[in-house]
């Protein structure tokens, strides 16, 4: 079978060819960062249809806390780098920056910490998920948006509809200035 250009680009054009191409590029092209005290993170669990996300903070190998979906209860923990990807098929970890430095806050990480061990109820694919965990943390560190419902609250009171990751790096955006997001240097 004889392969032509076309193919090649018809390749990289679809989803899991983008996301190939992606990796490739961001982890060897691109500047990559160290994440700081409460950056927000994220990795593609299906080849860029479906991302996980989580806040960085600090302290050892497990410096991660995420919303983890356990047999369809959310369940606050911290987890290493590599349990935080091992749910997915990528294993780049993006982090909220503004141009190239890695952006986060201390309160945001203190919110996430805080959260550890907690139940905050039935996993939604579309609503009560890792990014409105992550969304949450970040807006009980904002002082604009400082009156912090507590988490089974939150969905009535700031989110109107699905919860994605588009949604996360908007708030990422107006809250802590993150502009870009650039792969976590884990040598």
């Amino acid at each position: 079978m004889k392969f032509g250009i076309t193919d090649i680009i018809t390749t990289v054009v679809n989803t899991p060819g983008r996301a190939l191409a992606r990796s490739f590029i961001d982890n060897v092209i691109r500047d990559r960062v160290e994440p700081v005290i409460g950056s927000i993170l994220y990795c593609d669990l299906a080849l860029g249809y479906i991302e996980h996300s989580g806040i960085y903070v600090g302290g050892g190998n497990k410096c991660i806390v995420e919303l983890h979906n356990d047999n369809g209860t959310c369940i606050i923990q911290r987890v290493s780098p590599e349990e935080f990807t091992s749910a997915g098929t990528g294993f780049s970890i993006y982090v909220s920056c503004e141009g190239t430095d890695a952006v986060g806050g201390k309160k945001i990480a203190k919110t996430a910490r805080s959260m550890v061990g907690k139940c905050l109820g039935r996993y939604s694919l579309t609503v009560n998920n890792c990014h409105m965990f992550s969304d949450y943390c970040l807006r009980c560190a904002d002082k604009k948006t400082c009156e912090c419902y507590e988490p089974e609250d939150y969905v009535k009171h700031f989110l109107n509809g699905e919860m994605t990751l588009t949604h996360l790096k908007q708030s990422a955006r107006e809250i802590i200035g993150a502009d870009n997001w650039l792969v976590w240097k884990r040598d």
